[in-house]
């Protein structure tokens, strides 16, 4: 019996003993914060790699789009710019037209016509005139003749004038060649050669 009890206590204080022994040490645990699981699994990391891609993608293509739209945007501004342009250019146009007097209006493929273009390059000051000289000169008839002068075609041409135009050396009876002849003229010494101003 003493010996069952001496046996029994010793296995008590050795348990006892290997308790306290096998214990860690409150001081030597580790905190939660500083545990490290390891490597994630390979499921985790190719998740992550194609949340990581999914990302990057989404980035380029918001990019690509504000860009995208920016370009837009110069573009439809520059438009509107030459749309701007254009208009105040057709205003100014539209302004000058109305400052200046309306031209005569004149069958087209008349001896009207023919005056008109000849002296157009001359302005319309010059282009009234021709038209109002030409019709006190020969009532716009090209064939018109004077013998007083003589006197030849749709502008009344001495043949000595008409041969000192450009056109001298074409027929004095064309409307088209009297009128270039009689807008040359007055291009370069003014309407004072003839009697009808």
């Amino acid at each position: 019996m003493f010996r069952f009890t001496t046996l029994a206590a010793a296995l008590a204080v050795a348990a006892m003993t290997a308790v306290t022994i096998h214990l860690p040490a409150a001081s030597h645990i580790r905190p939660a914060a500083a545990f490290h699981p390891g490597p994630p699994s390979r499921f985790v990391a190719s998740e992550n790699a194609d949340q990581w891609q999914q990302a990057a993608t989404k980035q380029q293509a918001d990019e690509d789009a504000a860009r995208a739209a920016a370009e837009a945007k110069a573009a439809e501004e520059a438009r509107q710019a030459e749309l701007a342009r254009e208009q105040a250019a057709a205003a100014a146009a539209a302004a000058v037209r109305v400052a200046q007097p309306a031209a005569a209006t004149v069958p087209a493929g008349s001896v009207q016509e023919i005056i008109v273009r000849a002296f157009s390059p001359y302005g319309q000051a010059a282009v009234d005139w021709g038209l109002r000289v030409a019709k006190c000169e020969s009532g716009y008839n090209p064939r018109a003749y004077n013998p007083a002068g003589p006197y030849y075609g749709l502008f009344q041409f001495l043949m000595s004038t008409f041969k000192n135009t450009p056109y001298g050396n074409q027929d004095i009876y064309d409307a088209y060649y009297n009128a270039a002849a009689a807008a040359w003229k007055y291009s370069v010494s003014g309407g004072g050669a003839w009697g009808c101003s």
